[in-house]
């Protein structure tokens, strides 16, 4: 009985390269389905336009919109800003000394300017007229820096220079009360600045003294 051989499959050169290539593809295929699925898993973290819009949201409301208003107003009032007024110097004086003087008495005056404004008072002056029938003693700067002139009508100037807000400048003054007579006298003193001030109304002082 003859016996069948088996069929020989040959395999030729253009099917080997379809092979290669199908398995290429499947490769492919795979790397392909690898990436859309890290893509899906992003989108999910991120809410699909989440990272986008919030991120928009964020940087132009936030960062950028409120860091450019609070860079512009920095120092000042948040809305709006100061007015001119808060800005202003306010230069004030006030003066104290003895209700009363017997005779041949001396006694101590004081007189004490300040900025009491937000901003720097510039060529800060002063005046003080002693009070009438009062002799001039002696006089100092106990508080500040200011050039001190005794006038030839016994007038005593200062020249303060620039105030800054919350400065003081203090003179200090001493003086005789006459031998004879009586009567009330004054001392007065006024101060100004070049700045423009947000009150004019406290820029003198007097003193009045009872000499018995």
């Amino acid at each position: 009985m003859a016996h069948r051989s088996a069929p020989v499959r040959v395999r030729t050169r253009s099917h080997s390269l379809r092979r290669r290539g199908a398995v290429a593809l499947l490769a492919m295929a795979g790397a392909v389905g690898v990436s859309l699925t890290a893509t899906g898993a992003a989108s999910a973290d991120t809410g699909g336009n989440y990272g986008d819009a919030w991120v928009k949201n964020y940087g132009g409301g936030y960062a950028d919109n409120w860091t450019k208003s609070y860079n512009k107003d920095h120092g000042k009032a948040w809305g709006g800003g100061t007015s001119g007024k808060q800005q202003l110097a306010d230069v004030r004086v006030d003066a104290t000394g003895p209700s009363h003087l017997d005779h041949d008495q001396e006694q101590r005056w004081v007189v004490e300017i300040t900025n009491g404004g937000k901003a720097t008072a510039k060529n800060v002056r002063s005046s003080t007229t002693m009070p009438n029938g009062i002799k001039y003693v002696a006089h100092r700067i106990s508080q500040g820096h200011a050039t001190e002139t005794l006038t030839g009508d016994g007038r005593i100037a200062l020249n303060v220079g620039d105030l800054a807000p919350g400065k003081t400048i203090r003179l200090e003054i001493v003086g005789k009360a006459p031998s004879h007579g009586g009567g009330t006298v004054r001392l007065a003193n006024t101060v100004a600045t070049s700045s423009q001030e947000s009150s004019t109304g406290n820029n003198a002082a007097n003193v009045l003294t009872r000499i018995a």
